[in-house]
């Protein structure tokens, strides 16, 4: 057997710096590296390697200056490397990317294709998915552990999202993307020599391929700003008076302040064009995303239909026209059945949930439809016929307005960006029929445990830093987001101590979050994890050091034990629970 790993160089995103008088990015200087979860998808490689005694490549797309990454796989144990190179390749965006990708991977044919679950200067999650398309492998994402069966016929992989972990059988060849848990990638030993001999050059000729990148590529970057934390700190008094002031600033901003709450929606008209929402698994996403493009219709006169897999007849929060219902959990039958209705009604405009499930689906169709796909976007506006979608990288500090070329416009947004409205409209539901069967098998799922939330769907998120003493103190911390029905999260080391699920995590290699309010408690401030919560309403820091770097990044302080603050806070709530904001 044989595994390729497409790994990506990629820049310092907190290094990464932006000219305002030219908008743009400037990355001389910036120090360059292998993108952290391609490192772990390259150690997955060599460990399956080690235990089966399987050929091991790598591969990367880029300049010639790619080669040090690629040197680094080598060094690791890596077998062999190429540097998939050519001036006609400069400009490629995700859909271009994964057509050369995979036709250098059609031909070395690899069993097994493993990549990160994104790069962290872009974060789409879209390159794994077209792949998998272009080169008819099957697929998952976001995967912790992988497991041989079957003479390498089959594998049995745990599969992250947002609510849990499940065991899934999936037939070879397969494209895999690995998540942050999956491994702790080797350290190389110092006398170990350089290996840039031994890496192979694939350029246009010898790839078979005549692609221009730039003109292959559906997406159009418009323009780019800089996001500037804005936030002056207000610090609070630690005293029986704090607390009053705490529940204020959670009852005004744990919604979002944007739009209004109740829309009607306008007769779109027999010739109306329409735009799609996609509904998958979570409620409340489905209930911000159909509010957004109701609101969209409205003003740009347009037909509004949702596909989704949420039960109907559930209060669903759910506004528009028409509700096509598909009853499937397999992300890959609700990608075919989705696919199949785009090239049926030829929506104008579709937008997806930017989850695990969402960016799984949304780049499945995309690589399926050969059509552009911006993710994760923070907001959406319609300017003559363009869906100008507005999208985060380099860790969250710069933002694009991006469109498309190729029709439907396509984009998942981010949870949490946009308000959900109420409507007396009722929409008309169509059941539509799964044709599809999977190739992967569900053998077990085990859900994050109930006293978390989702991050990404809930409007208050408490934040746990190391300034939690001891692991026995979450329990308090949880009994306080009980009683406030707030999620709970960490930073990346709580989550390595194994004191919550790596569901939870927020930061750089973890969720980028946006509730209403956000309460970092005992959060030191490390720029990893503030690149997650660039996007919150309102940020309230508490931590006993009076010059932690928290407090550049919060809109109110308190310098204070957070162990006192959780003990006083619980308590003044059970004192007045029927004040309780948000419960």
């Amino acid at each position: 057997m044989k595994i390729l790993v497409f790994a990506k160089q990629i820049p310092d995103v907190n290094k990464i710096d932006y000219d305002p008088v030219t908008n743009r990015i400037i990355r001389d200087n910036v120090p360059l590296s292998m993108n952290s979860f391609d490192k772990k998808a390259v150690e997955e490689a060599i460990r399956l390697k080690e235990k089966n005694g399987y050929e091991t490549m790598v591969a990367t797309m880029g300049p010639p200056q790619s080669k040090d990454i690629l040197n680094e796989a080598l060094r690791m144990g890596i077998d062999r490397a190429f540097l998939i190179s050519d001036r006609k390749f400069g400009g490629s965006d995700t859909l271009a990317t994964s057509r050369i990708l995979s036709t250098f991977a059609k031909i070395v044919s690899p069993d097994i294709i493993l990549m990160g679950k994104y790069s962290l200067d872009g974060e789409t999650s879209q390159v794994p998915p077209e792949v998998a398309v272009f080169t008819g492998y099957s697929f998952k994402s976001s995967i912790s552990k992988i497991e041989v069966e079957d003479n390498g016929k089959t594998l049995i992989v745990e599969h992250e999202s947002e609510n849990g972990l499940s065991r899934i059988r999936i037939p070879t060849p397969a494209v895999l993307s690995v998540s942050e848990k999956i491994n702790r990638a080797r350290a190389i030993k110092q006398d170990t020599p350089d290996m840039f001999e031994k890496i192979e050059v694939y350029d246009s000729v010898k790839l078979g391929i005549d692609i221009v990148g730039s003109e292959y590529s559906p997406t159009v970057v418009t323009g780019t700003r800089k996001i500037e934390s804005y936030r002056n700190v207000e610090m609070l008094d630690f005293n029986a008076e704090v607390y009053d002031k705490v529940s204020r600033i959670i009852r005004e901003n744990r919604e979002v302040k944007s739009g209004v709450d109740m829309i009607a929606l306008k007769d779109s008209g027999e010739k109306a064009e329409t735009i799609l929402g996609v509904a998958i698994n979570d409620k409340r996403t489905a209930g911000e995303i159909s509010s957004k493009i109701s609101q969209l219709a409205n003003e740009h006169s347009l037909h509004v239909t949702v596909l989704g897999n949420i039960d109907s007849e559930s209060d669903s929060g759910i506004i528009s026209h028409d509700y096509y219902y598909l009853n499937t959990r397999s992300n890959e039958e609700f990608a075919e059945g989705l696919t199949e209705f785009i090239n049926e009604k030829k929506p104008r405009y579709v937008i997806f949930p930017s989850t695990v499930d969402g960016r799984e689906i949304a780049g499945t169709v995309a690589g399926k439809l050969e059509l552009g796909l911006t993710a994760d976007c923070v907001d959406l506006e319609i300017r003559d016929d363009k869906l100008i979608q507005y999208k985060p990288a380099f860790g969250g500090g710069i933002v694009a307005s991006i469109y498309s070329k190729t029709s439907p416009q396509m984009s998942t947004v981010r949870p949490g960006m946009f308000k959900r409205l109420k409507s007396s409209n009722k929409p008309k539901v169509i059941e539509i029929k799964n044709l599809f069967k999977s190739r992967n098998e569900v053998l077990e799922n085990t859900p994050v445990p109930s006293e978390y939330l989702p991050l990404g769907s809930s409007n208050l998120v408490i934040g746990v830093g190391r300034g939690l003493k001891k692991k026995e103190m979450l329990k308090e911390i949880l009994g306080l987001a009980g009683i406030l029905n707030a999620a709970v999260g960490g930073t990346r080391p709580i989550v390595d101590m194994g004191f919550m699920p790596r569901q939870q995590q927020i930061g750089l290699t973890g969720s980028s979050i946006s509730p209403g309010v956000y309460i970092a408690l005992g959060v030191s401030g490390h720029a990893n994890h503030v690149v997650g919560i660039r996007y919150c309403g309102k940020i309230l820091a508490i931590n006993s050091d009076p010059s932690a770097e928290i407090f550049k990044f919060a809109d109110y302080g308190i310098i204070a034990d957070i162990q006192d603050f959780i003990h006083g806070f619980t308590n003044y709530l059970s004192e007045v629970r029927s004040g309780i904001p948000g419960s």
